[in-house]
């Protein structure tokens, strides 16, 4: 049922006190980050009034009117280097990983209709994909020492609930109202019953642990998975003045997170483990218009379509303990698994809106601006596969997440008629309500995200001899965000740098 499936999963990362696994996820599978090819990439993927290059079939699809001679593309991840450094509790850590990948493959077919420059000079196709996300990424958290135990938050969870239920060997992974968590905890001793079933309200619980006693908390986490686009595009172009672009994008998104918490301290340890696999496949459709009102300027718009997933996911969770000096029943070896859950739902992704605006000073250069509007409050769930609605969930993203503006710079120069150097810089609006109201006081309360920042900054130069062109950029970017470890006693800070060098070939046709 549902409530288990949020249950097992949500503990894995929570963005507040009862905000779930599921809002958390919503923002990750609906933010996008453009530039598939070298080109774009360097120019800071502000080529919405630009085209000409086969990102902007999923930016702009206007853009595939620029197009005067077939093309052929293809680009490569050269490098791709993610680190990312936690603050939890004023204690660090880093983790890093590897990003390589295929990033784009794109055949754009220029079809000229006449030969002159009245009325309708071409009506160009374009087929292949675009990678629109990479969600590789290793984290580690760690505090020696803290004040706050995860055994605590077990025993709050499992309160109300008679412990003659935890005792039962499969009932409590099939009712809804026991949490995964609950039966892992009571397997392996880390909670026992306070108070017994008081006034037929259920038990109350608590953890062996003494009052403030400390213990040493870390948690690995390991997220993996794509965000793929595959465009069927058409576009048209009207004197050399207009273009007209549509594009039909199926999406394709693998999410693999597992994490790994642990505590140990006088009692000995826990370990706590937690894996969720998401696979998603999605349509939408893009419109865009560019309009040259003279030779060296460009107007551009779009629209894209929510993106309308259909997901099905899997998640399990498993504890094990090796306990001393707590009692002669807890004392040692303890090991609890889950069964492997599985859950069906669909889910829409936000509207974007964007305009653009480039200016091009002969054939010396251009610079050119993006702005891209994208209201991620609107982002919603639907049809789980046993009837549930999400309108909690869907009340909760309404709530914490806001209607957001990203901005992308870019700027070309040709110095030789061969030689291309670029620059560019994006800067995306924070997603997040900068207040929240508090589950339990209801009170407005500011949440750490406000202070939420994302921005990249990049370079490229390219080289075309004949019909062959080849790009390399550069990009560094850097993310900041928080979240809790399990709950809302101290946010952890997340910052991450990413370094990518990509390759892009071009082959006219």
């Amino acid at each position: 049922m549902k409530k288990l499936a949020l249950t097992i999963v949500a503990t894995i990362g929570l963005m507040s006190v009862t905000f779930g696994q599921y809002v958390d996820q919503a923002l990750i599978f609906s933010q996008q980050n453009f530039g598939s090819t070298a080109r774009s990439k360097g120019m800071g993927n502000a080529i919405g009034a630009i085209g000409g290059d086969f990102s902007s079939l999923s930016i702009n699809p206007a853009g595939i009117g620029i197009y005067l001679k077939s093309e052929l593309s293809t680009t490569l991840d050269v490098l791709g280097v993610s680190n990312t450094k936690s603050t939890y509790q004023g204690q660090s850590a880093d983790s890093r990983n590897n990003n390589f990948s295929f990033r784009n493959f794109g055949y754009v077919f220029a079809n000229p209709v006449q030969d002159g420059g009245s009325g309708l000079v071409s009506f160009n196709f374009g087929i292949g994909f675009n990678k629109l996300n990479n969600f590789n990424q290793s984290i580690s958290v760690g505090k020696t020492g803290s004040p706050h135990s995860r055994m605590d938050v077990f025993a709050q969870n499992t309160n109300g609930i008679l412990s003659s239920n935890l005792f039962d060997q499969n009932n409590p992974y099939q009712n809804s109202n026991i949490p995964w968590s609950s039966k892992l905890a009571w397997e392996n001793y880390l909670i026992n019953v306070s108070n017994p079933n008081l006034d037929g309200i259920g038990d109350s619980y608590q953890s062996f642990l003494y009052t403030n006693e400390l213990v040493n908390q870390t948690m690995t986490v390991n997220k993996e998975g794509f965000l793929n686009e595959y465009v069927f595009s058409f576009g048209a172009n009207f004197n050399h003045k207009l273009y007209l672009g549509a594009t039909i994008g199926l999406q394709d998104l693998y999410y693999n997170e597992s994490s790994t918490y642990s505590e140990d301290g006088g009692f000995g340890y826990f370990d706590y483990v937690n894996s969720a696999k998401t696979r998603g496949y999605g349509y939408n459709l893009k419109l865009g218009i560019i309009y040259k009102p003279v030779p060296e300027l460009r107007l551009g718009a779009a629209i894209h379509t929510p993106t309308f997933f259909d997901f099905k996911e899997t998640y399990s969770s498993s504890m094990s303990s090796n306990l001393v000096n707590v009692s002669v029943d807890a004392n040692g070896s303890h090991k609890a698994e889950t069964p492997l859950g599985d859950y069906g739902y669909k889910m829409d992704t936000p509207t974007r809106l964007i305009g653009s605006i480039a200016y091009q000073f002969g054939n010396q250069g251009m610079l050119s601006i993006d702005f891209e509007n994208v209201d991620y409050s609107k982002m919603q769930y639907r049809s789980g596969r046993d009837g549930y609605t999400f309108s909690s969930e869907n009340s909760t993203i309404s709530t914490i997440y806001r209607n957001a503006t990203n901005l992308r710079f870019g700027g070309e120069f040709k110095p030789t008629d061969v030689v291309s150097l670029r620059a560019g810089y994006e800067l995306f609006g924070n997603p997040y309500q900068s207040t929240v109201v508090d589950a339990g006081t209801g009170l407005p309360v500011v949440q750490p995200n406000n202070k939420f920042s994302y921005n990249t900054i990049s370079a490229g130069i390219g080289y075309r001899i004949d019909n062959v062109s080849f790009d390399l950029s550069y990009s560094l970017g850097r993310k900041t965000d928080f979240n809790y470890l399990y709950t809302n006693n101290d946010p952890v800070k997340y910052q991450r740098n990413l370094n990518e060098i990509v390759f892009t070939m071009y082959i006219k046709l």
